[in-house]
């Protein structure tokens, strides 16, 4: 599977962190703090997870796209800076791990660029727009691998 590459700017996500083993209940935390408090100058519709890995454990902030001004005490946000990314489609109905081999077969083979830390963290980020529909078989959701031009 070779990726689309693409470039982001700076993104700011507005929304709820938690354990990457309960993203589920995460999200209903999001789903539930948004509904009870919408975010009203979000810029888009599109729902965002990022996940962060440090070693065996992983964190993960899911949310909407903000203004990099937002303030508002209930929501957590998380800024990730401008990047470029490997872009996968990842079609829900064959499970979220099933473009993981593919993923890490892309980084270790490709010879134009290496994978870019957050600090010290690996990170993704799964990115859901129109195309994702929940558990239907037409479903997708893009996984972005943030990526920089390898040094020679």
């Amino acid at each position: 599977m070779s990726p689309s590459i693409i470039k982001r700017n700076a993104l700011t996500i507005a929304g709820v962190s938690g354990d990457g083993n309960q993203t589920g209940a995460v999200w209903e935390s999001f789903m539930k703090l948004s509904g009870e408090r919408p975010l009203v100058n979000r810029l888009s519709d599109s729902g965002y997870e990022i996940r962060l890995y440090n070693g065996d454990s992983c964190e993960v902030h899911v949310g909407y796209a903000v203004p990099r001004s937002f303030d508002d005490e209930a929501y957590t946000t998380r800024t990730l800076p401008a990047s470029a990314y490997a872009s996968f489609d990842v079609f829900v109905a064959n499970g979220y791990d099933s473009e993981n081999n593919a993923m890490v077969e892309w980084l270790e083979g490709n010879r134009e660029y290496d994978e870019r830390l957050l600090g010290s963290s690996h990170y993704c980020v799964e990115y859901y727009d129109e195309r994702f529909h929940g558990d239907e078989t037409d479903s997708i959701v893009e996984i972005w691998v943030p990526i920089q031009k390898r040094e020679n």
